[in-house]
């Protein structure tokens, strides 16, 4: 049965970034690690094999090495596994690769969506188009990462294309960055704070803590909602 390859693990592991402790993300899911949720039965049998008796919640850690692995085999022993059988055969491995990644992110279901359809079909660049406006929101809030994740997905599966940070993505009519998202907008973000001496962190295009303490920050100095996020008032007021 197909299997992720190796630059599909670090294709995906560059799109769900790295977290060495439990936290909540932006839809209030409780996430550890490259993405791992308790939903996925894989990730539960893994924790209870190689973290026994730590629970998953607040204070959970793990560690980069055991991220990695677990991430090979959560998409073996599940999300691959419902890619291999969606195709039926043997694919080229950037296809493989690249629709496994909405996959993971979205869940299994996402393979009876339009988009996947399109694609097992043979109909590639309609479901590429289709993607783009794939699962792009959180709460009716456009999310620019999950924007620019979709346009390096289809990058994936049209063209070969592992790179992150090539994808044009489609314009976005009032982003929202938040806590959990990555790319170029996060890392123009952490300009911005860090020129209002609000951020001294690395400027790495990470949304985390110290991002967020930094949003917090500016919000309450200029009267804005202190939510922690960056959305259209915020970035103009940080823009101005």
């Amino acid at each position: 049965m197909q299997q992720l390859s190796a630059a599909g693990a670090g294709f995906i592991r560059g799109e769900e970034g790295f977290v060495d402790h439990w936290y909540a993300d932006p839809g209030g899911i409780g996430t550890i690690g490259i993405g791992f949720t308790w939903s996925s039965g894989a990730f539960r049998i893994w924790w209870g094999q190689y973290k026994p008796g730590v629970k998953f919640g607040p204070g959970a850690t793990m560690t980069r090495a055991e991220a990695d692995a677990c991430l090979i085999y959560v998409c073996g022993s599940e999300y691959g596994q419902n890619v291999a059988k969606f195709f039926g055969r043997d694919v080229a491995q950037n296809l493989f690769d690249g629709v496994l990644s909405p996959v993971y992110n979205c869940g299994p279901g996402a393979l009876a969506w339009h988009w996947a359809q399109d694609i097992k079909a043979g109909n590639i660049a309609q479901g590429c188009a289709e993607l783009l406006n794939t699962a792009t929101t959180e709460h009716g809030l456009v999310l620019a990462g999950l924007v620019t994740r979709r346009a390096e997905e289809a990058q994936l599966i049209q063209f070969g294309d592992y790179a992150l940070g090539n994808a044009a993505g489609n314009p976005v009519s009032g982003p929202v960055l938040m806590l959990g998202e990555h790319g170029t907008g996060v890392a123009n973000l952490q300009t911005m704070l860090q020129r209002q001496h609000l951020y001294a962190g690395a400027i790495d295009g990470r949304f985390g803590y110290g991002t967020q303490a930094a949003v917090l920050a500016f919000q309450r100095q200029h009267q804005l909602n202190p939510d922690g996020k960056a959305g259209p008032k915020t970035l103009a007021a940080l823009a101005a």
